[in-house]
């Protein structure tokens, strides 16, 4: 996977003809969705660049475009960093260009906006939360907007008015809408289309979820009170998938039961056949319902607080 973000340090008695520069090569390629900004870190000072994943061809023409800045002007003294360097990271602090979520909100879109979907821009971060924006053409009415009768605020041009952002998480992901108001019948398809991206947001841990919830409730019957998510993935920055040291914590709470190893041993081929289909380690931890609801210990105190009821 490539990646649609490049950065390049420079003098800082250099700034004002930089700035002046990424200015210009912004405004040239707005519509296309590039962002071209100056960053100042304890590392330095850097020239960010960012612009959309797809089309391929938008997004080739555009590196290109900014190889070129490089090179055509030597007198910027930008020096290209390289990626994943500690200079990278103080800039992008993580997040990198995302193909499989821009192909995925491409897809969502282009059904409900077929030939109008003009880019998709999206970058995950270690903690899997992706930030996505898509272009859509001719999405708003163009009338300016009125604050009171003595003044008209300006109209948003169609780069900015025709751009919706996503954050998506594996639960609670949402949809900045555009700045301007959609028609009815784009309004529909706009949160027709948002919900297709969230249920693909939602797949790899729902999907776990949902099934690990049938057959535990299948295995137990009226004995089964709930599932609770605790953990990594209960906390509310979680995105789609979390680095693959982390666990996937999940409180059962039965209605009674003799002994915690027992019950493992009991629910153990159910755990270790979802771990092998989805290649994610699941760690069932079984708790009394009285002590869960009460909080009787320390962890089930806590846990409480803030688990996520499946």
């Amino acid at each position: 996977m490539g990646f649609m973000q490049a950065l390049s340090s420079y003098n800082p008695e250099r700034d004002s003809a930089v700035s002046v520069a990424l200015r210009a090569l912004e405004e040239r390629h707005r519509a296309q969705g590039l962002t071209a900004r100056s960053y100042f870190s304890p590392k330095g000072v850097f020239s960010r660049f960012v612009w959309p994943d797809l089309p391929l061809e938008t997004s080739s023409r555009l590196g290109t475009e900014i190889t070129a800045l490089h090179k055509e002007h030597p007198e910027l003294g930008l020096e290209p960093v390289q990626q994943e360097s500690h200079e990278w990271n103080a800039v992008f602090h993580g997040w990198r260009s995302d193909l499989e979520s821009a192909a995925a909100i491409e897809k969502a879109f282009s059904i409900y906006f077929p030939e109008r979907v003009l880019w998709v821009e999206s970058e995950r971060d270690t903690r899997g939360r992706i930030a996505a924006e898509c272009r859509i053409k001719d999405l708003v009415r163009f009338e300016p907007f009125t604050a009171s009768p003595l003044k008209v605020l300006g109209t948003p041009s169609a780069a900015e008015s025709e751009v919706v952002a996503l954050e998506l998480f594996w639960r609670d992901s949402l949809l900045l809408t555009p700045r301007g108001r959609p028609s009815d019948s784009d309004m529909n398809s706009l949160r027709a289309a948002t919900q297709e991206v969230w249920k693909w947001a939602e797949r790899r841990i729902q999907v776990i979820l949902d099934a690990l919830q049938e057959r535990l409730r299948a295995l137990y019957g009226e004995r089964f009170k709930g599932l609770y998510v605790f953990g990594s993935y209960a906390r509310p920055d979680a995105g789609i998938k979390l680095p693959e040291d982390s666990d996937l914590d999940v409180a059962l709470i039965l209605s009674d039961f003799e002994n915690v190893y027992d019950e493992r041993a009991r629910f153990g081929d159910i755990t270790y056949d979802l771990e092998l289909e989805h290649g994610l380690a699941i760690s069932v931890i079984p708790i009394r319902e009285a002590d869960f609801r009460e909080g009787r210990t320390n962890f089930t105190r806590v846990i409480s607080e803030y688990a996520i009821r499946v």
